[in-house]
């Protein structure tokens, strides 16, 4: 299992936070998504092995507007 933790830029409501849970889940390899309380910025999540999810993680939020970076992996 890996894992990457992703800053997004923008404030997100608790609405957002869930649809974009599952967009981000629907996204192959993809195993977990969490969003943790006291930071409303990151995301951390966790995929099965494959090299090009990071990039697929990346791609997909843009396309939905959003700025994210990668901070750790």
């Amino acid at each position: 299992m890996n894992s990457i933790t992703v800053y997004i830029d923008e404030c997100l409501s608790t609405r957002e936070i869930v649809k974009l849970k599952h967009e981000i889940l629907a996204i192959p390899h993809v195993t977990d998504v969490e969003h943790p309380r006291h930071d409303p910025h990151d995301l951390t999540i966790d995929y099965e092995a494959d090299t090009s999810l990071p990039g697929l993680v990346l791609e997909r939020l843009r396309s939905l507007g959003f700025h994210p970076d990668i901070t750790s992996a």
